[in-house]
């Protein structure tokens, strides 16, 4: 089952700043825009999109050719121009030929992956998630078949309950509220151990929220499939200390973009001026990215087989790649 897809691994090796897409006739930064598989199923095509908030353009990879000449290509759907460019002033070209040349990754729940025709297998199975480590939370007046709270702050969504969890600890300096295209994750929360005047360590958390398919929590797989995929995305972050730092620029530049809309802000708790401290910072003390995927469809007493392979490839991959930590924010 195809879970996630992500940008080329050059994509991650620079600033985030240093690259620009272009939908129809608007230009878009990257921190603006995500790329989304659409409509993932066991045997029906690997389709995806490029997304900002108003805007978005499909592809689907297609694999052809006989034995010995296997190649394939990217074929847009509808009738947008897209383009990238690496540098505001670089020549743009097509984003169907870059992907042709820098193809972008897609991950599957066994833990495989496909770069254009490259398909790569686990040599090995991975363990099972230790269900004893699930945590269960309280979702009573939450609508969990509703995820994300919106500009308004909509207080029976997913998010929102996420959100007030962890507004209780005052051990935060920042809660942000970065769900929307281009996100990191639909909250992410950064603790400075020591506090401000008197830093040892940066600790970023990135909470990665996803409604229920059915108004009861079960033990549903496809309810995992998705919130999986995206946490699995989060690697990249941690690739480099170049990373990590844009990782905060990130934040930064989002909440400009809204503000700059004459919207609301994008923090739960922090600011701007607190950002810039906290990058500052960053680069003199270790930062840790810890990753948190929250699905109040799935209920910890009933976790199955299927659910507990899923997560324990998540975990893996998560720890193989830059030793993240992984939790895991379910129903009792």
């Amino acid at each position: 089952m195809p879970l996630s897809i992500d940008w080329p691994e050059s994509v991650y090796t620079e600033y985030e700043n240093n690259w620009f897409c272009t939908l129809g006739d608007t230009e878009y930064s990257m921190s603006e825009l995500s790329i989304n598989l659409v409509n993932p199923t066991l045997g029906g095509p690997l389709r995806f999109e490029m997304a900002a908030e108003d805007a978005r353009v499909e592809f689907e990879l297609e694999l052809f050719g006989e034995e010995g000449h296997e190649n394939f290509r990217f074929v847009g759907r509808g009738e947008i121009q897209s383009d990238v460019k690496h540098g505001r002033g670089a020549q743009p070209h097509s984003l169907a030929s870059f992907f042709y040349e820098d193809p972008p990754v897609i991950w599957f729940a066994d833990g495989s992956s496909l770069e254009g025709n490259q398909y790569i297998v686990l040599r090995s199975p991975q363990p099972l998630f230790n269900s004893t480590r699930a945590i269960a939370w309280d979702w009573a007046g939450v609508d969990i078949t509703s995820e994300s709270q919106g500009e308004q702050r909509q207080q029976n969504t997913v998010q929102a309950r996420v959100i007030r969890e962890l507004m209780q600890s005052e051990e935060y300096n920042v809660v942000f509220d970065d769900d929307g295209s281009g996100e990191l994750a639909d909250v992410v929360t950064i603790r400075v151990v020591g506090g401000l005047d008197a830093p040892t360590k940066v600790e970023i958390g990135l909470y990665h929220c996803k409604y229920s398919q059915e108004a009861t929590p079960g033990h549903r797989v496809h309810d995992l499939y998705e919130v999986c995929g995206q946490a699995q995305k989060s690697i990249w972050w941690a690739a480099s200390p170049l990373k990590k730092g844009d990782l905060l620029t990130h934040l930064m530049r989002r909440e400009s973009l809204r503000v700059d809309k004459a919207r609301p802000s994008r923090f739960e708790r922090g600011s701007i001026e607190t950002l810039q401290t906290i990058r500052e910072i960053a680069h003199v003390v270790p930062v840790s990215l810890t990753v948190a995927i929250v699905q109040p469809g799935v209920s910890k007493s009933q976790l199955s087989n299927d659910q507990l392979q899923l997560l324990g490839v998540t975990e893996n991959y998560l720890s193989e790649m830059y030793q993240l930590g992984f939790r895991v924010i379910v129903n009792a």
